[in-house]
C-alpha cells in the first residue's frame, strides 16, 4: 500500500488498486501482467490528487457503509478526466449492498464475491476478461437504416430498440432508470407497464448476444439499465 506522503509516478501504471484485503490484492496481482499501483483504500480522499487520465483499470473495495460515499466520490472524480477506464467495485463484508449509486457515479462492474477462494478468483477473472478493457468491441448504431453493425456483421433493430440504445448512449455514464427510458420512448406517458419494457430490452439483449456474443445492456437492480462502456459509436 502507498500511504499519504509517498511519491510515485502514477502515469507509469495502468492499473490502480484501492483494495486493501490481502487475498483480493493477491487475486488482482495474479490477473494482470502490467504493473498494479496499490493505494491506501482508507485514504480515498487523497485520490483527488492522483492523475487518472491515463489509467486503464481501477479497483475499489467497499467493506463498510462508511466506504460507500468515499468510493462514489472517487469514482466521480475519475470520470471527470477519464471516460474510458474500466472501474470495478468489490463489495466485501456487507450484508446488503446497493450497486445502483456506484453505477450512476460511473462504475462498470460491481461484484459481491463468494467466500470460497477458488470461486472468488474465477468470478473476478471472468468479469475482467469480459470487460470492455480486456475485450474491446466496436459497434456502430445506424439510426437511419435501423442497424447495429460491427466491422463484419449487422443486425436489424426496431425503431424502439434504436431509441433505447440511443438513450443509453446519451445518458450520463450510459446508465438510465426504467422511468427515464419509458419517458424517452413516450414523452407524455404517465403510466407504463414495466414488464413490457423489460421484455423489449430482453429481446434486444438476446438479439445482440446471439450475433455478437456480447452482453451489451446490463440490468441495474432496483434502478434501470446500463450500456457497456465504449462499445457503441453513433
Amino acid at each position: 500500500m502507498l500511504f499519504e506522503g509517498c511519491k510515485t509516478d502514477e502515469l507509469s501504471y495502468s492499473v490502480f488498486n484501492f483494495v486493501h484485503t490481502e487475498i483480493f490484492v493477491d487475486h488482482i496481482n495474479k490477473l494482470f501482467t502490467s504493473k498494479v499501483l496499490h493505494l491506501d483504500a482508507h485514504k480515498l480522499a487523497t485520490a483527488q490528487a492522483l492523475n487518472f487520465s491515463k489509467v486503464k483499470v481501477v479497483f475499489f473495495e467497499i467493506n463498510a457503509p462508511a466506504a460507500i460515499q468515499d468510493s462514489i466520490h472517487a469514482i466521480k472524480n475519475i470520470r471527470q478526466s477519464n471516460q474510458t477506464a474500466c472501474i470495478f467495485v468489490i463489495a466485501t463484508q456487507l450484508k446488503t449492498f446497493s450497486s445502483a449509486d456506484c453505477y450512476v457515479a460511473g462504475a462498470d462492474y460491481c461484484l459481491k464475491l463468494p467466500n470460497d477462494p477458488e470461486e472468488r478468483h474465477t468470478l473476478l477473472s471472468k468479469t475482467i476478461q469480459k470487460s470492455h478493457w480486456a475485450t474491446p468491441i466496436q459497434l456502430h448504431l445506424d439510426r437511419t437504416r435501423l442497424l447495429l453493425c460491427s466491422a463484419s456483421e449487422k443486425i436489424e433493430i426496431s425503431y424502439t430498440e434504436m431509441t433505447i440504445l440511443d438513450a443509453l448512449m446519451q445518458a450520463p455514464e450510459h446508465v438510465m432508470s426504467q422511468d427515464g427510458i419509458a419517458k424517452t420512448l413516450h414523452p407524455n406517458i404517465v403510466f407504463y407497464d414495466p414488464r413490457a419494457l423489460e421484455k423489449t430490452i430482453s429481446r434486444l439483449r438476446t438479439k445482440i448476444k446471439k450475433t455478437y456474443h456480447l452482453e451489451l445492456i446490463f440490468s441495474v437492480r432496483g434502478y434501470g439499465y446500463r450500456l457497456r462502456r465504449g462499445t457503441v459509436l453513433g
